[in-house]
């Protein structure tokens, strides 16, 4: 009888291996859809003239700084334009590279400039000098100035040859950023709305760091369940809101800030937080850590969790999709597009670093700057400590037996091991099946550092291999809610009620001309109400 029902046991966990999704897509609406344009960036909410070119050219991996700012290298030009020399500077970035390979590149004199000879063809333009070298990165870079500016033409331009060896960015479902901005506002109110619709007492963290709505005993007893914020466009929203504004926002303005304190007339939660690199300290309210100037590291253990959200969860993530998702949603905003003169304004709730970068106009050849701005990872802190206190129940599904006749009759849960943690788990150490072990760990990171940019990429990539396990497995892993999540000794007051009300205005359906559509009264109304206000059928909630 055991081994009969360990087969079925272990029959169950392959199918839910091989069959369980990883997480349900967001649909997007068609008409949503219809502005989507193609990787550019934006400034101002409005198309900036700009090319693949200020993109520091494809979507590559490139060395970066401890803040996430690309390294720049200048490359010195000197040409012809018009009977005229013209001399500048480029900045040029060093691309990751995938291995060792021979390239033809141009030799630069002492000074920097490509070295020419006579062309063997008589009243021909003198030819660049070139020699034949071995490209050997270490670690996925070349390193010295020279070997990086040989990577590229005499105008900045990558070699054809260098670009097969560009590790590229893949972005996945990430490339759903994409959408117009209105669609990622909608999503934010949607969250709100969901919020505040009388059905959630409290507010917590999940196993991947994810914000999880906890249901009244009423809502509960009419079908509701605890739920995370799943969806990848809620997530996406919800970052891109905690990077520009944090905290600061009202519901009413399409802000977060109910989550930490009341709202005047709306309520609100006592959202409490733990430092994932300081777990000890205990879990705090946002006005405590506010008060000691913490409030950044916080936003960003949050925010990590929601690109991971937003992103595919059989996939990695690392600091250069990180950055280019955050130039792609305006993070930090940029006011301002003036093509040779910084932003007139940079908003944004965590640091910034402004990066000029200097180019050569193709047509005229003369030298011109662009500028870049970027969220500032450097003081960001990680230590894996949250998945070290993240416990999980090991549990089977076990088949019932008639005991007369041999036939299977039902089934029951039975708990295997009880409090594992989920570090040990992503670390292959807990006794799982052998494939679920080899599938499910730790993307290797044993070099990379835990702090500043790489330490903000490291963490969100964790939370997907997070997700990712407990996810694709919740018939057999169950996540130990609460643990650890409030104040030590805090009783903790469970679904009684709801301290968050809010119903949004109702949207308009278009330009529509007056006396027309919604602020029309209906016929049927009896003169009672228009639609939008807040009698029947106006202000309801949606």
């Amino acid at each position: 009888m055991k081994k009969r029902l360990i087969s079925f046991y272990v029959l169950l966990f392959i199918i839910g291996i091989v069959f369980t999704p990883a997480c349900q897509d967001d649909s997007i609406d068609i008409e949503e859809n219809v502005e989507t344009i193609s990787h550019e960036l934006k400034r101002g909410g409005k198309q900036a003239d700009v090319d693949q070119a200020d993109l520091y050219g494809d979507l590559w991996q490139m060395e970066r700084d401890n803040r996430g700012v690309p390294i720049l290298y200048e490359l010195k030009y000197r040409t012809d334009y018009q009977d005229n020399l013209i001399e500048g500077v480029i900045d040029v970035v060093n691309p990751r590279l995938n291995s060792s390979f021979p390239l033809e590149v141009l030799v630069r004199d002492d000074e920097g400039y490509v070295v020419y000879q006579s062309s063997p063809i008589p009243d021909d333009d003198p030819v660049p000098v070139t020699e034949l070298i071995t490209v050997e990165p270490v670690d996925g870079f070349v390193v010295g100035d020279e070997n990086v500016i040989a990577l590229y033409d005499a105008e900045g331009e990558i070699l054809p040859e260098v670009a097969a060896y560009i590790v590229p960015i893949e972005f996945g479902r990430l490339d759903i950023i994409r959408s117009p901005t209105a669609v990622i506002e909608k999503r934010l109110a949607e969250v709100i709305k969901n919020f505040g619709d009388g059905t959630v007492a409290n507010v917590t963290r999940d196993f991947c760091g994810r914000i999880m709505m906890f249901r009244t005993d009423a809502a509960i007893a009419l079908g509701e369940e605890d739920k995370p914020i799943d969806s990848p466009l809620e997530n996406l929203a919800i970052y891109k809101e905690l990077l520009l504004h944090g905290f600061t926002k009202s519901a009413e303005d399409n802000g977060l800030k109910f989550l930490i304190e009341e709202e005047l007339g709306l309520g609100g939660f006592n959202f409490q937080f733990r430092f994932d690199h300081d777990w000890d300290a205990g879990a705090q309210p946002y006005s405590y850590l506010s008060v000691y100037g913490d409030e950044c590291q916080l936003l960003m253990n949050l925010a990590a969790a929601c690109i991971s959200a937003g992103s595919d969860k059989s996939n990695t993530l690392n600091i250069d999709e990180i950055v280019f998702v955050n130039l792609f949603m305006g993070i930090p905003e940029v006011i301002g597009t003036g093509i040779d003169m910084p932003a007139s304004q940079v908003n944004c709730f965590l640091p910034t670093v402004e990066q000029e970068i200097r180019m050569m106009d193709k047509t005229d050849k003369h030298q011109y700057s662009r500028y870049r701005y970027y969220v500032d990872y450097s003081s960001f802190e990680y230590d894996r400590r949250k998945f070290q206190e993240t416990l999980l129940d090991y549990v089977s599904i076990v088949g019932d037996y008639d005991p007369d006749t041999g036939d299977l009759i039902g089934s029951h849960i039975e708990v295997l091991k009880d409090n594992m943690i989920l570090h040990n788990i992503l670390m292959g150490l807990e006794p799982l099946t052998q494939d679920a072990i080899d599938i499910y760990r730790y993307t290797d990171k044993e070099d990379q550092l835990t702090t500043g940019a790489l330490g903000f990429a490291c963490q969100a990539d964790d939370y997907v291999q997070a997700l990712e396990v407990v996810h694709n497995n919740e018939e057999f892993l169950v996540w130990e809610k609460l643990t650890p999540t409030w104040v030590y000794n805090m009783p903790i007051t469970w679904g009684s009620f709801s301290p968050f009300h809010f119903v949004p205005e109702e949207a308009t359906h278009g330009n529509k001309p007056d006396g027309k559509g919604d602020d029309t009264v209906s016929d049927d109304d009896d003169g009672g109400s228009t639609g939008g206000g807040k009698g029947r059928g106006g202000n309801g909630r949606i």
